[in-house]
């Protein structure tokens, strides 16, 4: 007698959607490491600890510019929400620039021009009123988070990960919390501009303190 040939199917095709599974996986991990390779020598000029400490410096104390602002707002009329991400976004990638010289930093740059997409949209739509900013805030913080991980995963000196890498996933987590706000709030009309904005003033103080932790790394990197 010959056994039901359907009893075998499961047993064969289970490797087969394992190795389907493993595949995006193992592709990924050839990219890190490749782009490990690619980067490793970023960073390596000397001062250049320098200029990452004070890019970290200034990101934080930006953030105490509108914070202030906010505070008398009431008196004086002239906050403007996004601001402090406009800086930051245009400083970063002049020092990023200045410090890679003749080479391009994409995922860094990338990172300093989400941060001004960020504070053009609170300029543009302080309430996030509309859909579209609303949707666009969130996609951008979600996408500098994201490239914040990439770079402390794909540069593989300094505790870049330690540093940078967990920054990215703080990011990630206040973006969570902002969209369980969001979710929560009875008054969204009032609560969801404070909400952006303590966002953005969180990361972009931690991602500062973050930044002059990478600098100091770097700094005994290239002693």
């Amino acid at each position: 007698m010959h056994g039901d040939p359907s009893q075998g199917e499961p047993c064969q095709r289970r490797p087969l959607l394992y190795g389907g599974g493993l595949r995006p996986v193992g592709a990924l991990i050839g990219l890190v490491l490749a782009e490990r390779e690619r980067t490793a020598h970023r960073f390596e000029s000397i001062g250049c600890w320098w200029w990452v400490f004070v890019l970290g410096a200034i990101l934080a104390g930006l953030v105490g510019i509108p914070v202030l602002d906010l505070t008398i707002y009431g008196v004086t009329g002239t906050y403007s929400p996004g601001m402090a991400s406009i800086f930051s976004g245009v400083l970063q990638i002049l020092l990023i620039v200045k410090i890679a010289g003749f080479e391009v930093y994409p995922d860094w740059v990338c990172l300093g021009g989400l941060d001004g997409l960020i504070g053009a949209v609170l300029l543009i739509d302080p309430n996030l009123a509309a859909g579209w900013p609303l949707a666009g805030f969130g996609l951008c913080f979600a996408l500098s988070a994201l490239v914040r991980i990439w770079i402390g995963m794909t540069f593989r000196d300094a505790d870049a990960f330690i540093w940078i890498g967990a920054s990215g996933l703080v990011g990630l987590f206040l973006l969570a919390w902002f969209l369980a706000f969001v979710l929560t709030t009875d008054d969204i009309k009032l609560d969801l501009p404070m909400a952006a904005k303590l966002a953005v003033h969180a990361d972009l103080t931690l991602r500062g303190m973050a930044l002059m932790g990478f600098g100091l790394s770097l700094k005994s990197r290239n002693a």
